[in-house]
């Protein structure tokens, strides 16, 4: 039986992978990731994998920033890749968000990737009115052993939500730290700018930025240019820990899209634009690219040794 951590012994160019992953994410440093990342919040793309692949039986996925009365496609993209590669490893998945979110995730879906219905009946959708119990109620029923948050606002410490431009968010969103503070699972959060839920992790080292800080922190964190990035980098990574492209079948064109028909916009330009957060398609998906072409030759590595077939996956974490 072979174990799906990352044992330098065993596979130390998976090793290197992830910190050449991880510097790739925030590269741009659009926001200020990599000055976040260069003060010592190193070695979190490795750690974050690891707590994905050992806990992934039953996988909520948290999403949606509000922009006015509208969603971003930050975020929603990002959720869809993961839930569609948690399922290609035999993951349970359930999509959890804001009604109105909840509501033009599950329009776009369809469009969005080929196992769009079947996704679209894992949407679960949380009133404000009643946020409190309906996430009891969630965590009760599906019993999640993972929660991702994945550019969600996060309450500062002035107890607001706010955005880039630094404007009061709160009516728009939900108080998600509800939910992590019922969860007893790990909990990982994606984000890219020092707002979303999560960030408190490194408050720290955010002091230095122009942001308005999120207080909560979740046991992993990972840092990106773009919080889609975040979550196509930790699939790539997985991708090479278990020999099997769990990219495949997500298309980014395709994906954003669907969300613009669906009623989401880009964060930045507040455009309904098959972009993310600025940034032209093309260089998103040279990114993607640019992942799936860094992660192949180990994913080809381990399909020739069969180090990590999938039934050593399952009997390992089952």
């Amino acid at each position: 039986m072979h174990n799906l951590t990352f044992e330098k012994g065993l596979r130390p160019s998976t090793d290197q992978l992830a910190m050449q992953l991880e510097a790739l994410m925030v590269a741009g440093n659009l926001r200020g990731m990599a000055t976040v990342r260069d003060s010592g919040y190193r070695g979190y793309l490795r750690d974050s994998v690891q707590a994905l692949l050992r806990n992934s039986g039953r996988v909520a996925i948290v999403s949606g920033f509000p922009v006015g009365e509208r969603f971003e496609t930050d975020g929603p993209a990002g959720a869809i890749a993961l839930a569609n590669g948690l399922q290609r490893l035999g993951a349970e998945v359930a999509l959890v968000g804001a009604e109105r979110y909840a509501k033009a995730l599950r329009a776009a879906l369809p469009a969005a990737i080929a196992n769009g219905e079947q996704l679209a009946d894992c949407v679960v959708p949380i009133d404000k009115g009643q946020c409190e119990a309906q996430l009891r109620t969630f965590v009760s029923d599906f019993q999640p052993t993972l929660v991702i948050f994945i550019e969600v606002p996060g309450v500062g410490r002035d107890g607001t939500h706010r955005n880039m431009r630094f404007e009061d968010i709160s009516a728009q969103t939900l108080t998600w730290e509800l939910l992590l503070q019922q969860v007893i699972c790990p909990t990982l959060a994606i984000g890219d700018g020092g707002n979303e839920l999560g960030m408190g992790l490194v408050a720290t080292h955010l002091q230095q930025l122009p942001v308005a800080c999120a207080s909560a922190s979740t046991d992993h964190l990972v840092l990106a240019d773009v919080s889609n990035w975040g979550a196509y980098t930790l699939l790539a990574l997985a991708s090479a820990c278990v020999g099997r492209p769990l990219l495949t079948g997500f298309e980014l064109a395709t994906c954003l899209n669907a969300l613009v028909d669906a009623g989401f916009v880009d964060g930045v330009t507040q455009c309904a634009a098959a972009t993310e957060d600025g940034l032209p398609l093309v260089r998103s998906e040279s990114f993607i690219a640019g992942l799936q072409a860094l992660a192949a030759p180990i994913i080809a590595e381990c399909q020739a040794s069969d180090l990590f077939a999938a039934d050593s996956f399952a009997m390992e974490y089952a």
